[in-house]
């Protein structure tokens, strides 16, 4: 164990032999598997023939509940991490929201995070662990079956969490957790609601969790290498809305405690925005970013731009949005690299706007003289000033994206990564 990293020590897995992570086999679950393969089955079919605008909505707007309240600030940034803290009461609501994603138990999900990531940090591991295989084979394994090692090493939770009775409860009843739900749905719009509130959310959240978990560590960008691991994480950016930011992998693997997954310019993360406001109501309190954790010898910066960006300054006033909207001189806008290719903006903003990508920067930013824009008003001046409808709406929806700035600057207040 001396060969292995410093950040290692204080892990909750803690194996005798760094082989027990190796030596294993891959065995068919049937109850893991009936519970997938019967969520998917009333999906597809019974989705299929009672589809309404009612119940995909039902779909819609639970899925994002449970994947941003449950999955990352529950599950993930809270009970596995310890990342932020908050009321028990809120704690616990967040965490019973995690269950409803359907992948199991807070206990067994927790231990299931620890092994998986304690043995992508060693040399070597077992391709369940790392997500090894091809597509196909690793969706049936993650999907249908689990793997059983020769020697598994122990996985020490503390007492806060092993021992909590409502814990145990979820975890006792995790799949029937889901069973008043139903009721509920049922009563309110029949199976169609079942189907698309229940069945079609557990697919979604199981099987997407999968294929965010297989593209994030074999696909996508990289920022950084943790040095001797046996899997790097990925940054998967086109699906940071759809995760609620989680999918900013390869930046929690470099930074695992950090309560804040989009930490670079462009890196969009509604699981730290909805800390934010959780802090801003006094719910929410002790945040880490990654400047507030060890540092760590096996980390290797990758890319020069991805330092961790100072905060942007304030957006403009609504006088000094409107001149420039409404303008014909030319403007200077600047764009964090990792958004949208040169060729594309410049089709967007047109030939008398001059361009300059900055990687280091976290918000589009349009200048004119003194007058300056960040954020959402600034794409829209952006389309405003080229096309004629744009310009009509502008009275209406400029002030609008002012004030969303405003707000999600207001939120970041005292957290901007330094």
């Amino acid at each position: 164990m001396n060969s292995l990293p410093a950040s290692i020590e204080g892990h909750r897995v803690q194996a005798r032999a760094t082989d027990s992570v190796v030596r294993g086999t891959v065995h068919w679950a049937p109850l893991k598997s009936l519970w997938f393969l019967g969520m998917l089955a009333g999906a597809v079919l019974g989705g299929l023939a009672t589809i309404s605008v009612g119940a995909v909505t039902l779909f819609v707007v639970s899925t994002a509940i449970v994947l941003l309240l449950g999955h990352s600030l529950g599950s993930h940034r809270k009970l596995i991490h310890d990342s932020y803290q908050c009321p028990k009461w809120l704690e616990y609501l967040l965490v019973y929201c995690g269950v409803q994603v359907g992948l199991a138990g807070p206990l067994g999900l927790l231990r299931q995070h620890e092994l998986r990531d304690y043995a992508q940090r060693l040399p070597t591991c077992h391709d369940y662990l790392r997500h090894g295989r091809a597509p196909w084979v690793d969706a049936w394994w993650q999907l249908n079956c689990e793997l059983q090692l020769e020697a598994p090493p122990p996985i020490r939770i503390e007492p806060r969490i092993a021992e909590d009775r409502f814990y145990r409860f979820l975890e006792r009843t995790w799949m029937a957790q889901h069973v008043p739900w139903a009721v509920l749905f049922f009563a309110w719009g029949g199976w169609g609601y079942v189907f698309w509130g229940v069945c079609a959310r557990v697919t979604a959240g199981v099987f997407g969790h999968w294929l965010i978990g297989y593209f994030a560590h074999n696909r996508g960008g990289m920022r950084y290498e943790v040095q001797g691991a046996a899997v790097q994480g990925r940054n998967i950016k086109l699906t940071s809305l759809l995760t609620m930011g989680e999918s900013w992998h390869n930046n929690h693997h470099a930074y695992p405690g950090s309560s804040r997954l989009g930490i670079h310019a462009g890196e969009w993360d509604p699981g730290w925005w909805t800390l934010m406001l959780l802090r801003r109501v006094g719910l929410v309190w002790a945040v880490r970013l990654p400047q507030d954790l060890p540092q760590r010898a096996e980390l290797v910066v990758l890319d020069a731009g991805g330092e961790v960006a100072a905060a942007a300054a304030p957006a403009t006033t609504l006088v000094a949005a409107w001149r420039i909207a409404r303008t014909g001189l030319r403007a200077r806008v600047v764009w964090p690299g990792s958004i949208v290719s040169p060729r594309a903006l410049a089709r967007v903003a047109g030939s008398d706007v001059e361009l300059a990508r900055e990687r280091r920067c976290r918000r589009f930013e349009v200048q004119m003289g003194e007058a300056r824009l960040l954020g959402l008003p600034a794409v829209w001046v952006l389309i405003a000033r080229r096309h004629m409808l744009a310009r009509f709406a502008t009275a209406t929806l400029l002030p609008i994206a002012i004030a969303a700035e405003r707000f999600r600057r207001w939120l970041d207040t005292d957290y901007a990564l330094r």
